[in-house]
């Protein structure tokens, strides 16, 4: 029995995210799993800040942005963000 949950799990997990300290404040890094149009598999890097700015309960409390490589060039890859990429990101001035 504990397969098969372990397998539906897995079937159903979308993307994995990471903790990090950032200067101002911490936030989320990861990658979200998804399909394109030939049923392929692609991850794109992911980063994910609190919403400093929620003004009313159906605010959301986090904001997820496609994270930037350090170029500045959109990133999908199929392997797992880093850290030295991830820590220079840049924090939208919406939220700071």
């Amino acid at each position: 029995m504990s397969e098969t949950k372990e397998s539906e799990w897995k079937n159903r997990e979308r993307g994995a995210l990471w903790k990090k300290q950032g200067k101002n404040q911490n936030y989320l890094t990861g990658v979200i799993k998804s399909l394109d149009d030939m049923g392929q598999e692609v991850k794109n890097k992911v980063i994910v800040f609190a919403n400093k700015n929620k003004t009313s309960d159906n605010a959301p409390d986090f904001i997820i942005y496609e994270s930037k490589d350090m170029n500045g060039g959109e990133t999908s890859s199929s392997a797992a963000p880093t850290a030295s990429a991830d820590t220079n990101e840049e924090i939208p001035a919406l939220l700071k």
